[in-house]
C-alpha cells in the first residue's frame, strides 16, 4: 500500500518527529533536574537500591524497603499513577520516611537534597540516550527510505513510540514524575499493534491481512491505551501488552526465517549487533564480580546499543536504500569497530588501573592507550573491514587485490556473457561502483556492450570520443562536476586500448561511500582495462574464426554431397553400363570379380561421402553403419547396435547429419586405434531428444588432458577434436570417459525445445 501525500500524511511526517523529540528533551531534563531524591529505589517493590547522600543517622540504606513518604502511603503511590513522588515537598525540605529494615519499622527523617553530581552520574550511566538513537532511525525512515508504503509508516512509528517508552521508563515511571508512568504504559499499549503489523511485513509479508483484521487489532490497542490513561485497568497490566507486543514480533520473525530462506543473510548484522550490545554489559558484570574490576567502566558497553534500532532499520530496507546502501555500510563497520576495540581497550586499562600501583601510571596509561589506538587502526581495522565487507556485506574483493584475483578471469572471459559477468558481479561489485558503462569502439562506431545505473540517454555518441579520450585517466570530484552538463556523471574515463588500437571505454560514475576513485586505484583499474580490451579482441576473434570454421564445415558437407553424386550419377552408372554394353568384349572370370570389387568399393565411399540412409532417419543410419562396419571388417570386430525410438521422425538435417558423423568417427577411431574386438553402438532417439553411446573394448587412453581443444590438439587427439567442434555446431555435448586398458565410452546428448 502506498502512502497518499494527503494533509494527515504531511502532518505525521513534518510534525510528529519534532513532538517526539519535545517529549524527548521534556523527560531528559526531568530525569536529570527532577529526579535528585539522593536515593534509587527498585520500581514497584519500594526497595532502596543505592543511596547517594549521606545523612546523619537513622539514614537510610541500601536494602531498605519504603512503606511511607510524608502522608502517602507506599500502596497508594503505586495505585495513583498520577500521583509524583515526594508529592508536595522542595528540595531543602525535610520529609518523613518510614521504612522497613530487618523486619522493623524505622522512622527517617530525610532531608530532600538539591541536585547531586553523584546521582546525576548514576542517571547519567543508563539507557536513557538510547531513545534518541531510535527517534533518530524514526527521523532517517522519514527522509531516506522509499516508497513511503505500509512499512514506512509503521518502521517511524515503531522507532517513535519505542523512543517515548524509552525515555520514560528510564528511571522516571519509577517515581511518576511529569505522569511518566502513565505515560510508559499508554505508549506499550500503542506499540502493540504496531509492534505485530510492523513484523508481519518486516522484511517482507507473510501474506494479506484482511482490512477488518488490522482494524480490529488497532482498535483494541487504542482502547486499552485510553482506559489505562484513565486508570481502569490493573497498573501493571500493561507488562501483559509488552510481552506480547516482544513475542509475538519474535514468533513473527522466527516464521519470516522459516518461510522466506532467502532472508537468513539479511539477519546477521541484527545478530553481530545485539552480540555486541549484550556482551560488554555481561563480561564488565562478570570481571567485576571475579576480578574486581571497577564497575564504573562497564558504561562503555552502552556504547553499542545505538546500533540497535539502526540495524533494525538497515535489516528492513536494506534493499531500498539504493545507492545509500554501501555508506550505511561503512558506517556500521567503523561503529563495529571503534566498539570492539573500545571495549578491548578498557578492559586492558581497567586491568593496568586494578593491578599495577606506581608514580606516573596515570601518564604510562594514557600512553599505552594512545599507542594501542594507532595500532589498532593502522593493523587491524583493515583485515576488520575486510572481514565484515565479505561476511556481512557481501563485498567478496577489495580494490588492492583485484588485479591479483581478476586478471585471469578476465583474460581467460571465452564470450561476451562472461567477461560481463566477472566485470559487473565482481570487479566493479567489488569497486562498489554504482554507476558504469562499458563501450565497443569499432570502426567509428561506438556499441553499449554492458552498463549499470545508466540510462540509454545518458551514454555518449561517436561523436564524443574525442572528449572522452582528452578526459581519459583523470578524475573529476563531483564537487567541481555540473550535473546539468553533458554526461556529467562521468567520474573517471578509461580508455580500452590494444597496442594504439583503441578498443572501446570504461567509463565510471558514482561510487561509494564517497564518489572518490584514488590514483592507485586508477592504476588498478587502467591495467585491468587493458586486459579487457585483450580479452574483448580474443573474444571477437574467436568468434569470427568460429564463423568461418561453420562456414568451412558446411563448404566441406556440399562438397562431399556434390562428389557423391558425382561418383553415384557418373561414374558408377557408366561402369555398370560397360558391362551391358552390345559390343563389349568378353572378361575373364578373374577382371569381372575385380570389376565388382572395385564397384562395390566406389559405392562405400559414395555412402562414407553422403550416407543414403540418412534419408530414413538417424535410426536406419546408425544401423546400417554398424552392419557395414561388420562387413568390412569380415567378422574380426564385432558392431553391435542397440537404438531404441519412440516412432519415425526426422531431426534436423544439420543435427542428423553431425550426429551421424560423431558416431562414424567414434567407431573409426576405435577401429584404427583402439584396436577393438567389440563395438556397441547404443542409443535412446526421442523427439526432442536423442542421447547415443560408443562404446568399445580397446585398449583406452588418458583423459588427463582435459576437454580443452588446445590440450587435445596438443596431444594430436585429432578425431575427438573434431566430434566436439561438431556437437558445438548443433548444441550438443559430448562426455568422453577412457582409461587405458579399460576401453572408451564416448556419449553425445543433444536436446531441443521445438519437436520436429
Amino acid at each position: 500500500m502506498k502512502v497518499r501525500n494527503s494533509p494527515l500524511w504531511l502532518l505525521f511526517e513534518h510534525v510528529v518527529p519534532w513532538l517526539v523529540l519535545a517529549t524527548l528533551l521534556t523527560y531528559s531534563y526531568a530525569k536529570f533536574f527532577r529526579h535528585s531524591y539522593g536515593f534509587r529505589v527498585s520500581p514497584g517493590s519500594g526497595l532502596v537500591v543505592s543511596v547517594f547522600d549521606q545523612q546523619p543517622e537513622p539514614t537510610l540504606r541500601a536494602d531498605d524497603r519504603i512503606l511511607q513518604f510524608g502522608s502517602v502511603q507506599w500502596e497508594k503511590f503505586q495505585s495513583d499513577l498520577s500521583m509524583p513522588f515526594f508529592v508536595g515537598y522542595q528540595p531543602g525540605d525535610t520529609v518523613p520516611l518510614k521504612v522497613e529494615r530487618d523486619g522493623e519499622t524505622i522512622d527517617i527523617a530525610w532531608k530532600y537534597p538539591d541536585f547531586n553530581q553523584a546521582e546525576f552520574f548514576d542517571q547519567l550511566n543508563s539507557e536513557w540516550w538510547i531513545s534518541y538513537a531510535f527517534w533518530l532511525a524514526g527521523v532517517l525512515t522519514i527522509l531516506l527510505v522509499r516508497p513511503k508504503d505500509t512499512s514506512w509508516l509503521l518502521m517511524a512509528l515503531f522507532n517513535f513510540l519505542t523512543a517515548i517508552w524509552l525515555i520514560a521508563g528510564s528511571g522516571l515511571s519509577a517515581y511518576q514524575i511529569w505522569y511518566s508512568g502513565l505515560v510508559l504504559r499508554v505508549v506499550v499499549w500503542l506499540c502493540l499493534p504496531v509492534y505485530l503489523h510492523l513484523h508481519w511485513v518486516f522484511p517482507r509479508p507473510l501474506g494479506n491481512l484482511p482490512a477488518w483484521l488490522v482494524g480490529l487489532v488497532y482498535g483494541v490497542g487504542v482502547l486499552f491505551a485510553i482506559a489505562q490513561a484513565l486508570q481502569l485497568l490493573p497498573a501493571e497490566l500493561y507488562l501483559l501488552a509488552f510481552l506480547v507486543a516482544i513475542g509475538g514480533s519474535l514468533i513473527l520473525l522466527l516464521i519470516h526465517i522459516w518461510r522466506q530462506p532467502s532472508i537468513r543473510r539479511d539477519f546477521r548484522l541484527p545478530l553481530i549487533v545485539l552480540i555486541l550490545a549484550v556482551a560488554p554489559a555481561m563480561i564488565w558484570a562478570a570481571l567485576a564480580t571475579t576480578v574486581g574490576i571497577p564497575e564504573s567502566y562497564g558504561g562503555a558497553g552502552l556504547l553499542s546499543l545505538p546500533l540497535l534500532p539502526l540495524a533494525y532499520l538497515y535489516t528492513a530496507f536494506r534493499r531500498r536504500l539504493g545507492n545509500l546502501e554501501l555508506r550505511v555500510n561503512r558506517f556500521f563497520t567503523i561503529y563495529m569497530f571503534v566498539i570492539l576495540f573500545g571495549v578491548i581497550g578498557l578492559l586492558i586499562v581497567a586491568f593496568l588501573d586494578t593491578a599495577v600501583d606506581f608514580p606516573g601510571k596515570a601518564i604510562t596509561i594514557g600512553f599505552t592507550s594512545a599507542l594501542m589506538t594507532a595500532a589498532a587502526f593502522i593493523w587491524a581495522y583493515p583485515p576488520f573491514e575486510r572481514g565484515i565487507d565479505q561476511r556481512i556485506f557481501g563485498v567478496s574483493h577489495t580494490s588492492k587485490r583485484l588485479l591479483e584475483i581478476f586478471s585471469t578471469n578476465i583474460t581467460t572471459s571465452v564470450s561476451q556473457a562472461d567477461l560481463i559477468h566477472v566485470l559487473q558481479e565482481e570487479v566493479f561489485a567489488s569497486l562498489l561502483i554504482r554507476q558504469f558503462a562499458f563501450l565497443h569502439f569499432d570502426q567509428g562506431s561506438l556499441n553499449v556492450v554492458s552498463r549499470m545505473g545508466l540510462d540509454t540517454e545518458q551514454l555518449p555518441e561517436e561523436k564524443d570520443v574525442p572528449d572522452l579520450l582528452a578526459r581519459s585517466g583523470f578524475y573529476r570530484s563531483p564537487d567541481l562536476v555540473d550535473v546539468d552538463q553533458p554526461y556529467g556523471w562521468i567520474l573517471l574515463v578509461l580508455p580500452l586500448k590494444l597496442g594504439d588500437k583503441l578498443m572501446g571505454f570504461w567509463l565510471l560514475g558514482r561510487r561509494d561511500p564517497d564518489d572518490f576513485y584514488s590514483q592507485q586505484e586508477i592504476l588498478t583499474l587502467g591495467s585491468l582495462a587493458n586486459l579487457t580490451a585483450i580479452a574483448l579482441s580474443n573474444i571477437l576473434q574467436t568468434g569470427h574464426l568460429k564463423t568461418m570454421y561453420e562456414a568451412n564445415i558446411g563448404r566441406y558437407e556440399q562438397e562431399r554431397l556434390r562428389l557423391s553424386r558425382d561418383l553415384h550419377d557418373s561414374i558408377l552408372n557408366e561402369m555398370a553400363a560397360l558391362l551391358i554394353r552390345s559390343d563389349a568384349p568378353v572378361f575373364s572370370r578373374e577382371f569381372q570379380q575385380a570389376f565388382e570389387a572395385l564397384t562395390e568399393r566406389l559405392r562405400e565411399i559414395v555412402s562414407d561421402l553422403r550416407p543414403p540412409t540418412l534419408n530414413f532417419g538417424l535410426k536406419y543410419a546408425l544401423e546400417d553403419l554398424a552392419d557395414k562396419l561388420s562387413e568390412r571388417n569380415q567378422g574380426s570386430v564385432m558392431v553391435e547396435p542397440h537404438v531404441q525410438t519412440e516412432g519415425e521422425w526426422h531431426y534436423p538435417d544439420l543435427v542428423e547429419h553431425h550426429a551421424y558423423r560423431i558416431v562414424q568417427e567414434a567407431c573409426g577411431n576405435a577401429l584404427k586405434y583402439a584396436h577393438a574386438k567389440t563395438i556397441r553402438i547404443v542409443a535412446g532417439l526421442s523427439q526432442e531428444s536423442f542421447n547415443i553411446q560408443v562404446e568399445d573394448d580397446g585398449i583406452g587412453f588418458h583423459m588427463e588432458t582435459g576437454r580443452k581443444l588446445n590440450e587435445m590438439l596438443v596431444k594430436k587427439h585429432f578425431g575427438l577434436v573434431g566430434m566436439l567442434e561438431r556437437a558445438n555446431l548443433i548444441g550438443a555435448e559430448v562426455d568422453i570417459d577412457s582409461k587405458p586398458g579399460a576401453g572408451t565410452c564416448i556419449r553425445v546428448l543433444w536436446k531441443s525445445k521445438e519437436s520436429i
